[in-house]
C-alpha cells in the first residue's frame, strides 16, 4: 500500500517550494564551487566578476543591489579579487565616499575561463531537466520571484 500524497496543510516543510529551492541552491553552489576550483574563485566571486564585466565601471553599492547581497558580503568576496589583481577599485569622481569597480585584463581573462566552465556545468544541469529549453524557462520563472 502506498502512502497518499499529503494534503497541502499536511505537507512537511521539507517538501515545500522554499525549502526545496534552498536545498537545491546549496547543492548547486557546492557543485559550482567545485567546477570553478581550478580558477581559484567561488561562484559568488564569479557573480561579482560577471556583474562588473557587464557594466565595466560599477559602484560597489550598485553591485550589492544588483546581486541582492549586503555590503559586508560584497566586501568579503571582493577583497580576494582585488588582492589577486582581477578587480581594481577607483575613487568615484563624483562621490569620494563611493568606489568604482572595474576588471583588469587578468580579471577579464579569468572571467572568460570561468564562463566556459559555467557553460559545461549548466549543460549538465539542463540535461537533468526534461524539455528543450527547460533550464532557460526555469531561470526566467525564478527570476520573476526576485
Amino acid at each position: 500500500m502506498t502512502n497518499p500524497i499529503p494534503e497541502k496543510d499536511d505537507m512537511p516543510l521539507s517538501g515545500r517550494f522554499c525549502f526545496v529551492l534552498q536545498r537545491v541552491s546549496r547543492v548547486i553552489s557546492r557543485r559550482l564551487n567545485s567546477v570553478l576550483q581550478s580558477t581559484g574563485i567561488t561562484g559568488s566571486q564569479l557573480m561579482i566578476l560577471d556583474a562588473i564585466g557587464l557594466d565595466g565601471d560599477l559602484r560597489q553599492k550598485d553591485l550589492a543591489e544588483f546581486l541582492a547581497k549586503d555590503h559586508a558580503t560584497i566586501t568579503a568576496n571582493l577583497a580576494p579579487l582585488v588582492r589577486r589583481g582581477l578587480v581594481v577599485r577607483d575613487e568615484d569622481r563624483h562621490d569620494r565616499r563611493a568606489q568604482r569597480l572595474s576588471l583588469t585584463p587578468a580579471g577579464t581573462f579569468l572571467l572568460g575561463q570561468a564562463r566556459e566552465l559555467m557553460e559545461g556545468f549548466e549543460a549538465d544541469l539542463g540535461s537533468r531537466i526534461s524539455g528543450e529549453n527547460a533550464l532557460g524557462e526555469l531561470c526566467n520563472a525564478l527570476d520573476n520571484l526576485s
